[in-house]
């Protein structure tokens, strides 16, 4: 089976859609909601994305917001690590808290964003949490409503689709809230990710394109070639010490497991026998230089061609003088 379409692009609006592991809570009390926003404010101001709606449910999250230059993998990875790395902290557990990868939906923003951030707005009520949708504390709703916005969140935009004067705004969302209508919930994606026209899909698809199936590579393979590639021994790049040299392949090693055999950061940490959080802002460091360092992007390829080799003859004890 292919894996998922890659719609991820500058421009792109999204439904994000975030589950607790195993379905358990994300949040347990409102401190931890309150942080889940100032790290989701941080990132909207480092990231330079638009947020037009959240909404913070018992054990998941719906986000809608809008990409700018910046990949909304790398947006919801950063997220999503540092808040658990603080809920991990303040509730002085460990292990994984959110259920594997994210969702996340391109919308056609003209045709069906308002829509959204009616669902998005509505998922207390129908959740059970609050009997209107304005008396939940922990969504976007009352910002609507003629609260002030913080400036991390948009709703100039959603509330210039109301297609009324500036004054009435507030009054047509309300009457908009106040109509029982489930048509988000109602349409079916197209390719199970995009949701607008037939002709968003196609434009959508030519922007686009679908991710090649994940190779049969188990990290400790990858691992190996990586730390041939700068003249290290898989045991050297696994054991205790603070080497810049080998945290860097450590890093190239991770970020080839999840872009080429779709394993996850997490796992890459606990093999290597390092924390997740400091493996994870290593991987995100390397993904944003690749594009501006062509020596780096090279390197990085060299061991990507091995390891397609490998079938033939390539042994990865090879030394072949990757320094980091």
């Amino acid at each position: 089976m292919p894996r998922p379409l890659r719609l991820d692009f500058a421009g792109a609006v999204y439904h994000v859609v975030a589950r607790g592991n195993e379905k358990k809570a994300i949040f347990r009390d409102d401190g931890d909601r309150r942080e889940y926003l100032a790290r989701l404010a941080a990132c909207c101001r480092r990231f330079e994305f638009r947020l037009y709606a959240f909404c913070l449910m018992g054990n998941h999250v719906h986000l809608a917001l809008e990409r700018g230059p910046v990949e909304l993998s790398r947006i919801m990875l950063t997220l999503q690590s540092s808040y658990a790395q603080a809920f991990n902290r303040r509730h002085q557990r460990v292990g994984h808290l959110f259920q594997g990868r994210y969702k996340a939906f391109l919308i056609e923003k003209d045709a069906y964003l308002l829509t959204l951030v009616r669902y998005i707005h509505m998922n207390p009520v129908k959740g059970g949490l609050a009997v209107r949708s304005q008396a939940y504390r922990w969504s976007s709703d009352r910002f609507y409503r003629g609260r002030e916005a913080p400036p991390w969140l948009d709703t100039a935009t959603v509330m210039a689709m109301l297609r009324t004067d500036r004054a009435h705004r507030a009054a047509h969302y309300a009457q908009l809230m106040a109509v029982n209508d489930d048509e988000y919930e109602a349409i079916r994606p197209s390719h199970a990710a995009i949701v607008g026209t037939e002709t968003f899909v196609k434009e959508a698809l030519r922007n686009t394109d679908v991710r090649p199936e994940p190779r049969p590579w188990p990290i400790q393979l990858i691992a190996a070639y990586a730390a041939a590639a700068g003249g290290l021994t898989l045991e050297e790049l696994r054991k205790r010490g603070r080497s810049v040299g080998a945290a860097h392949l450590r890093s190239v090693a991770a970020y080839l497991a999840r872009e080429y055999a779709a394993i996850p950061v997490c796992r890459s940490a606990r093999f290597f026998g390092r924390e997740e959080s400091t493996l994870v802002r290593s991987v995100l460091r390397l993904e944003a230089s690749l594009p501006l360092d062509p020596i780096l992007n090279a390197r990085v390829r060299d061991v990507v061609v091995a390891l397609q080799s490998q079938e033939c003859t390539v042994d990865p004890s090879r030394k072949s003088g990757m320094h980091g």
